[in-house]
This record gives structure tokens, sequence and C-alpha cells, in this order.
């Protein structure tokens, strides 16, 4: 059997352990780059179905939060879902992004920050998280999510389209622009090298609610702290959950030559330029 990455890029792997060891060794590319990048969740497969919450039904849980029939709370992202990306967006990742934004992120159409795509303009816009059922943003999936929540008052809504959308209750996806602070590395390894790695993924391997999307997760990275970036959207179709992730495949190549194996130059050489186009191919992607 043959494992393979996108992280990798025309690299197979005849065993995990290798495939593995390979990530570790670039982490710090791999890692540094998703942080460099502004992502928006609709390209990622984690678009949000956001017909306005009926957060009425869990005021329990929004303790302190004042649910009022005069706005909309648009859901424009949420935690626990392994994305076509291989993130994983942790509970809390917002905390620190929801103080630093309020009164300065728009609510607007496809992403497109120009005047005349504004949906509500930020100082009426309130920002904050909520754990609600996955069932209320459109996903099948077991127990609950924690949403980003763009709380907006209908009478700001200066989009007509958009208003006559919202009223008619008809589903539209929420989508944030975001940007990664803090990234963790997640494997499924039995080597003691790799202890971090592991209990990472021990950690948040269980909390992850689409498991059944996939035969097996080798790997992920966990998003502990993301930031959002200047607005969040509403758009009509997300991209597809289609998983990047590391996959099993019947082994159909040659044999990798065996001798650039004990060649520590051609190693050293060989690294050093997976690196550069590991780089080049993140950059491309996002």
């Amino acid at each position: 059997m043959i494992y393979k990455s996108e992280y990798l890029p025309n690299k197979e792997y005849s065993n995990k352990e290798d495939l593995f060891k390979a990530l570790k060794e670039n982490a710090e590319v791999i890692i540094d780059a998703k942080k460099s990048q502004i992502l928006k969740s609709c390209d990622k497969g984690v678009s949000v179905s956001c017909r306005s919450l009926d957060l009425l039904k869990f005021t329990d849980q929004l303790k302190g939060i004042k649910i009022d029939d005069n706005f909309w709370y648009i859901a424009v992202n949420s935690t626990r879902i392994l994305d076509s990306h291989e993130d994983l967006h942790l509970d809390g990742l917002w905390k620190k992004s929801v103080t630093e934004s309020q009164g300065k992120n728009y609510l607007v159409a496809d992403h497109d920050l120009k005047v005349g795509s504004v949906i509500v303009r930020k100082e009426h816009i309130e920002i904050f998280t909520a754990k609600v059922p996955f069932s209320l943003i459109g996903k099948s999936y077991d127990g609950d999510t924690e949403v980003l929540i763009y709380k907006v008052p209908k009478s700001q809504v200066k989009n007509q389209t958009v208003k006559e959308w919202l009223e008619s209750g008809d589903s539209i996806e929420g989508s944030v622009r975001m940007q990664y602070v803090t990234i963790l590395l997640a494997l499924d390894s039995n080597n003691p090298d790799d202890e971090t790695e592991k209990s990472n993924y021990d950690q948040y391997y269980p909390i992850i609610a689409n498991k059944k999307d996939f035969d097996y997760i080798p790997y992920f990275f966990a998003i502990k702290e993301a930031k959002n970036v200047r607005e969040s959207s509403l758009v009509v179709f997300g991209s597809n959950h289609a998983t990047g992730i590391a996959r099993k495949e019947e082994n159909k190549t040659e044999a990798v030559d065996d001798t650039l194996e004990n060649n520590e130059a051609e190693q050293s050489l060989q690294k050093e330029e997976t690196q550069k186009e590991l780089l080049k191919n993140l950059l491309k992607k996002f």
C-alpha cells in the first residue's frame, strides 16, 4: 500500500512511518505556509448553511446574550469538522479574534470587499460564538459545534436581494475570511520520537465529527487559534467537501531508488528541493 499527502507533492511512501517522518521534517514549512495565507472557509469545504439561526431554542447555552427577533444571526464558521486541507478547527479558536474584531469586520457578498458588495456595515455587526447542534447549521453529524456568529440588524441589510433571500428562509452559506495563528501537527504514530504529535492526535481525534467521511485519518492539523480578517461573507455555493487526506492506494509505481536513502548529501539536497516545491505549491493552493 502507498501513502500520499498533498503537502508532499509527487512523493509516495510504502508505510505511514515514512510519511510521518517526511511530514515532521517539513512541518515548519507547511505550518508557516498555512499561517501566511488569508483563507476563505468556503474554499476549504466548510462553509456553513446559515439560514438565520433559531437561537431562541438555545438560550441556556447563550448565557448573557439577548436574542432579538429584529436581528439575523448568521453562522460563518464551525468547529470539529476535518476539512479538505486536513485542518481541524477547535473550540475556542475565535476567542481572541472575537474581542479584537468587534466593530471592524463587514458582512459582504462572496468575499468581495467592495462598496457594492457590502451587506451590513461593520459598525452594525456584533460578533460572538455559541455552541449549537450540527443540525442547526445543516450538518448531519452528532453532537454540538462552536459556531462563529455575525449578529446583524435586519434594518441594516442594504442589499435587497440578500434581504429577500434571508427573509425567505432559503438556505445560503456563510464563509469566514481567516488567518491561522496557532497550529498543531497531529500524527497517529507509535514512534517515541513523535510523542508530542501523537499526544495531539489522541487528544483531538475523538472530537472530529466527520470521521465517517474517511477510511482512515493518519494525520491532521489542529487549529487552536485563528483571526477573522476584515469580513465574513454570504456565498451561494461553497466548495465540495472533498478530503485531501493522505490516502492508501494500491502500489502501481516503480520502487523508489534505494541509493538516495544511503546518500546523506543527496538526501539533504532532496529535502531542500522538496521544501521549496512544497512552499510553491502551498502558495498556489491558497
